[in-house]
């Protein structure tokens, strides 16, 4: 399907983006790639407990990745233009996926997390964080394995069966970015220096 994209949704994406580079932000994400292990949402909560650096780190990226993921489940940004450019979604909600789901049951709302598990599970790149045994189940079920997951809640439910499909091809510009990422962040290391002097 053809990207229905306007200069505004650029620009939007184009703040979300600076928004990212926040230094506390840039932070809290290289925790969550490098550094946040755990087995379960009881080995989570004995790991970083409520009030932790790490815990508030946790929150802070997930209520990122969520609020940006609200803008796209809303229509606010093109959401081919969203996943053509963004791929650190996919990997916050699957790496912190038991978190979310012990946080809905430990507050009783469902709607935790909802719009960053909407969008990153139909990323071209979601079928790549699945593991090995939800693969297996999903086998021979088709292209539509996603269908129905936001509960017809979304405008774009069948969306995931009309794009190609072609990840590798998506996921080449992601590369990019996540190279952009690092030189950013030497960029970033010389402004503190900068401060200092």
């Amino acid at each position: 399907m053809a990207s229905h994209a306007t200069p505004e949704d650029a620009k939007l994406l184009l703040q979300l983006y600076d928004l990212r580079r926040e230094k506390r932000l840039r932070q809290a994400r290289d925790f969550i790639q490098k550094d946040c292990k755990f087995k379960d949402y009881k080995d989570f909560l004995k790991r970083y407990p409520e009030g932790s650096k790490e815990n508030t780190y946790i929150g802070m990226v997930a209520g990122y990745w969520e609020l940006a993921c609200t803008l796209v489940a809303k229509g606010l940004i093109d959401e081919d233009l969203f996943q053509a450019t963004n791929f650190e979604h996919v990997g916050v909600w699957f790496k912190l996926k038991p978190v979310f789901e012990g946080w809905r049951k430990q507050y009783h709302y469902d709607d935790i997390m909802k719009n960053l598990e909407t969008i990153a599970s139909r990323s071209p790149a979601a079928a790549a964080f699945q593991p090995e045994e939800e693969k297996g189940k999903d086998k021979g079920k088709g292209k539509n394995k996603n269908k129905g997951k936001d509960n017809g809640k979304s405008k774009n439910k069948s969306k995931p069966a009309e794009k190609p499909p072609e990840p590798e091809k998506r996921a080449k510009p992601v590369v990019e970015d996540e190279d952009e990422d690092e030189d950013e962040v030497k960029l970033a290391a010389d402004d503190d220096d900068d401060e200092d002097e």
